[in-house]
This record gives C-alpha cells, sequence and structure tokens, in this order.
C-alpha cells in the first residue's frame, strides 16, 4: 500500500518549525505545508519581507513558496 503525503502542518514556528517546513515546501511543490503558531507577532513576520529568523538564502525560499504552498497561520 502506497501513502501519498498531501498536507503537512507544523506547530511552532520558531527556530526549528519556520526553516525546516519552508525547505520542505521548497523541495516538495505537491505539498501543502501549514506552520502555526499561537504568537501572532511570530506569524505577522513569517508573512512579511522581515523574517524573524535569519538563515543564509532563507528569504528566497521563503518568499518563492508563501502563499503557494506555504503558509502561515495562527489558526490552530
Amino acid at each position: 500500500m502506497s501513502i501519498t503525503v498531501k498536507n503537512i502542518c507544523c506547530l511552532g514556528a520558531g527556530y526549528v518549525g519556520g526553516p525546516t517546513m519552508a525547505m520542505i515546501a521548497a523541495k516538495c511543490p505537491d505539498i501543502q505545508v501549514t506552520v502555526c503558531d499561537f504568537n501572532e507577532a511570530r506569524i505577522a513576520a513569517w508573512n512579511s519581507d522581515v523574517l524573524p529568523v535569519y538563515e543564509p538564502g532563507l528569504d528566497e525560499v521563503v518568499t518563492a513558496a508563501r502563499g503557494k504552498n506555504l503558509h502561515f497561520t495562527t489558526d490552530i
């Protein structure tokens, strides 16, 4: 039996969750990736041009996938 992953939800948009899910979204464009967090300011930052986490090249990865198959929300 084969399992096809269509959606991934990550709870926590911090230093691990946000960048990890951004890379999964970049490498797996057919999977919808949602990152959830209770912290509204953190989610607002992920949805802005100034990310709350710095990793080299992360801003380009997030910008390319955000709104397509990468989503940040407080709606848990």
